[in-house]
């Protein structure tokens, strides 16, 4: 018979639980922190981004100190759109967390069905408005970030685990009746993944943002201890019932697991650290969003398509300023961006969202371009089992600069350059999600490179790319080649 397993459950405030250093050190940490003022759940819960950021931070920091060397913290997160601007969550947890000692070592794109998007269909702008500009892709994508402690001691990878880097899980549908009512429940199939992937059984599992109890649920089904955090004292009840340490479900798990529940004892006394979280990547949004800063009048290119997969970090410093400054007020810069690649002289995802930024630029959105899987990337855990992932995606990366003025395009250049709607519905390019999992990564870049020029060029403009041979049927346009190596 399996061993006994035990699990605690702290009501509290999981950025002020030091209590939790009293407990077992713990070999993963699967959790995801509240959506940044998300309409459809925390709406208004920040008083403001850098609130939020502080948040993460205070987590991050508490939980890495009782994390064992070698474990895992996966982080479900993402980028939010609130009131028209898109919040670069994703950048600037990656920097968070790296500034702590975490090194990141990869990251997973959670797909959900495509039928249920939760915000506006934004595709729909484009559908009443079909020419290029007006295009917004709708999300269905959520990334789970894998940061891992490092160990002083070498660990060999023995047993092999394989994953494909996107996973396909149905999310909890907000059906009448669940148990979850109200609550951000992330569902089963998440976080049995992960344990699954970065523990053995009789480890220890911690769920900071536990909400309903779906960690504590899987960890224990699975014969893994866990450990969870939740502010909210009345969800008690749902997280006993959904953990099966209720009467009526206890005939389903062993009699023999134990449930601690206890209130964090918290120093309220104790010094907060400065955090200036305004004073750099806040100021870069800052200006991203003042078009004050536009003076420049010699602007060359109405479009920049920027392929920043394996850029050093010298060049991109070096070259891509210029390039910056000469594109059009509104309009956009699209970035080809790999995340696989983890090299320390080549630019990060956090590095190169706060170096657009600080030039003045939004982030307006982000695509995901699925395809063969080519290449691999891994993690060994601290018990010894290598964990291979099939890399299968590379990310679009879209910036604008200021607002772009619709009203500068005359109705004639507007019709001579419709977007064919029927083909933008029956290929999904709605979606944030391209799908071309049949395709070599090559042949997916020249598809994905057509489709950008005919959503956000007109005739007779200027692109400015290092991507050679770039072609576009349906427009007709100058073309301006960089080498950035």
């Amino acid at each position: 018979m399996p061993a006994p397993t035990k699990h605690h459950l702290l009501i509290g405030d999981c950025t002020k639980a030091e209590s939790i250093l009293d407990l077992p050190a713990i070999d993963l940490l699967v959790t995801s922190p509240p959506y940044f003022n998300a309409p459809f759940d925390y709406d208004e819960l920040f008083p403001n981004y850098a609130s939020f950021l502080e948040m993460i931070s205070n987590f991050a920091e508490l939980y890495f100190r009782t994390l064992k060397p070698g474990g895992i913290a996966a982080i479900n997160i993402d980028d939010m759109l609130i009131a028209g601007i898109k919040y670069p969550i994703i950048s600037d947890t990656i920097k968070i967390f790296s500034s702590i000692g975490y090194q990141l070592k990869g990251k997973i794109i959670w797909k959900k069905p495509e039928g249920y998007i939760r915000i506006s269909r934004r595709s729909g702008v484009l559908l009443q408005n079909p020419y290029p500009m007006y295009y917004y892709p709708d999300n269905l994508l959520e990334v789970i970030l894998l940061f891992q402690k490092p160990s002083e001691n070498r660990i060999e990878g023995n047993k092999k685990l394989f994953f494909e880097d996107i996973w396909e899980i149905t999310n909890v549908l907000p059906l009448k009746g669940r148990l979850e009512t109200n609550i951000a429940a992330f569902p089963d199939d998440l976080p049995l993944k992960l344990i699954k992937a970065f523990s053995e059984k009789e480890t220890w599992i911690c769920d900071p943002f536990l909400g309903s109890g779906t960690t504590m649920k899987v960890a224990r089904e699975h014969g893994r201890h866990s450990i969870g955090v939740e502010i909210l004292e009345e969800l008690v009840p749902v997280i006993r019932k959904k953990s099966g340490f209720t009467p009526e479900n206890l005939k389903n798990y062993f009699d023999s697991d134990q449930l601690i529940i206890q209130d964090l004892q918290t120093d309220e006394t104790k010094d907060k650290k400065d955090k200036n979280y305004q004073s750099k990547s806040r100021t870069f949004l800052s200006q991203a969003l003042n078009i004050e800063h536009l003076t420049k009048t010699n602007y060359r290119y109405q479009l920049l398509l920027m392929d920043c997969r394996n850029i050093l970090k010298i060049v991109f410093k070096t070259e891509f300023s210029k390039l910056l400054n000469e594109l059009y007020p509104g309009r956009i810069l699209v970035v080809l961006f790999d995340s696989l690649d983890d090299s320390k002289n080549n630019v990060s995802l956090n590095q190169l969202a706060d170096y657009i930024m600080q030039h003045g630029l939004r982030f307006r959105d982000k695509i995901t371009v699925q395809y063969q899987p080519e290449g691999q990337w891994e993690v060994i855990t601290n018990f010894k089992s290598k964990v291979i992932f099939h890399h299968c995606y590379y990310e679009v990366l879209l910036f604008q600069k200021g607002k772009f003025e619709y009203k500068t395009k005359s109705k004639q250049e507007k019709q001579a350059c419709l977007i064919d709607k029927d083909q933008f519905q029956k290929e999904k390019w709605y979606l944030s999600l391209w799908d071309f999992r049949n395709h070599p990564k090559n042949h997916c870049d020249s598809i994905v490179v057509t489709r950008l020029l005919e959503l956000f060029l007109y005739n007779d403009e200027v692109i400015g790319s290092n991507i050679r041979n770039i072609l576009c049927p349906k427009r007709r346009f100058t073309s301006k080649y960089f080498s950035l190596i």
